[in-house]
């Protein structure tokens, strides 16, 4: 499980060391995932395969149009966990979730996966934790 709320830096080269307790779950390798809520999630092997199966499943119920599928596909990818370990977030990862080299993010746990922030769209969310609201507006203006 992951849990918990980190502070990290993003280097120049776009690596962000992950929170020591959750490297041994993660192993050598994860999945990135650029999330349609503005940040990228990070999961373990098993999740990403148990979260397939699940979209697997809604696609033959019908629940959920094929065309998900690729959309769950091309917004992943595997990256590798180095022997200080740091991942690196691709430039689209980057700026998908409006972080920058070199500036901050937040690692926030949400038990089945890490979730990678920007600063302010973090502090957003979190305001709204509980709160039903229309769809928001990031305010990445502020330089964090």
């Amino acid at each position: 499980m992951f849990v918990g709320e980190y502070d990290r830096s993003v280097d120049g080269n776009g690596r962000l060391a992950l929170p020591a307790d959750f490297r041994d779950d993660l192993a050598a390798k994860c999945y990135l995932r650029n999330h349609p809520d503005g940040f990228v999630s990070i999961t373990s092997l098993a999740q990403f395969d148990k979260e397939v199966a699940q979209l697997e499943e809604r696609v033959r119920l019908g629940e959920s149009p094929a065309s998900a599928l690729r959309a769950f596909g091309v917004s992943s990818s595997v990256a590798a966990i180095d022997k200080q370990g740091r991942i690196t977030l691709d430039e689209g990862s980057r700026k998908h979730a409006g972080i920058r080299s070199g500036a901050q993010a937040i690692i926030a746990g949400a038990l089945t996966r890490l979730e990678v922030w920007r600063p302010s769209r973090y502090h957003t969310i979190r305001g709204e934790d509980g709160v039903v609201q229309p769809g928001r507006v990031w305010n990445d203006g502020d330089g964090s």
